[in-house]
């Protein structure tokens, strides 16, 4: 009997460990899309929520449980109990083994002494590309609008979503279906809950992807050039999407 309970012991620890896996971290902001308006938070893929990666608190790593939408949740980066911190989680978001977080979470936790290493190793890496890339020392136009290097890029950014929010808020209003059936220009149509383009408008043919549209983003946020994330001041974000946002912290 002993030997039997050894072996299935056994089995659960191997199953475990199978289960358990190095996340990715990534950086996002989809403007409205991004739950939470965007604030200091955790998205995951379905499936790596309730495991050993992610559980809710309260429960353990042996028996985990499904992290709730709106509260914290317990995440951990790798294997070791170290590797484990709480988040606030606020849904579905990125394929199996990422763990995409928000600018606002990276701002609140970056300078933290008792993060674990790997979010430390993120947080390092994502200020040397920041340094790398020159937008430490480049002019920050979301500080500067009025900037003479900047100015034009601010007033054609707000110009195209004050266009853009009038007609998102019709399709909101009406409701995306009937606000399209209204559309005879195909390019006009909306798709995600209004916020971005129906055709996939942007890349090159044959990897080709919904544009986010300008009037997705929130106030003080402008969509970058190529329709994939809302561009801000934040420079970590920005040196993490280089190029998107580039035009945005143009060098002195």
């Amino acid at each position: 009997m002993i030997g039997k309970l050894f072996f299935i012991s056994m089995l659960f620890l191997a199953a475990t460990a199978v289960d358990a896996r190095q996340m990715q971290l990534t950086i996002y902001d989809d403007g409205r899309s991004c739950p939470g308006n965007c604030d200091a938070h955790v998205v995951m893929s379905p499936s790596n929520n309730g495991t050993v990666n992610a559980f809710q608190p309260g429960t353990t790593r042996d028996a985990p449980e499904k992290c709730v939408v709106g509260e914290d949740c317990e995440i951990c980066f790798g294997d070791s109990a170290d590797s484990c911190m709480i988040a606030k989680y606020r849904g579905d978001g990125p394929d199996a083994g990422r763990f995409d977080f928000t600018p606002a979470f990276y701002a609140e936790n970056c300078a933290r002494p008792d993060i674990p290493s790997a979010l430390k190793n993120q947080c390092r890496s994502l200020d040397n590309a920041a340094k790398r890339l020159n937008y430490l020392d480049a002019i920050n136009c979301f500080q500067v609008p009025d900037d003479l290097k900047c100015k034009r890029t601010m007033d054609v950014a707000k110009g195209a979503q004050d266009a853009d929010e009038v007609e998102r808020k019709k399709c909101v209003e009406m409701g995306q279906a009937a606000y399209n059936a209204t559309q005879s220009d195909a390019k006009m149509r909306r798709t995600d809950e209004c916020n971005y383009s129906a055709l996939k408008l942007g890349g090159r043919p044959g990897h080709r992807w919904h544009k986010l549209l300008p009037g997705a983003c929130r106030p003080g946020t402008y969509v970058d050039p190529a329709g994939l994330d809302c561009c801000s001041g934040d420079i970590r974000f920005a040196a993490a999407n280089h190029p998107e946002c580039r035009s945005f912290f143009p060098l002195r």
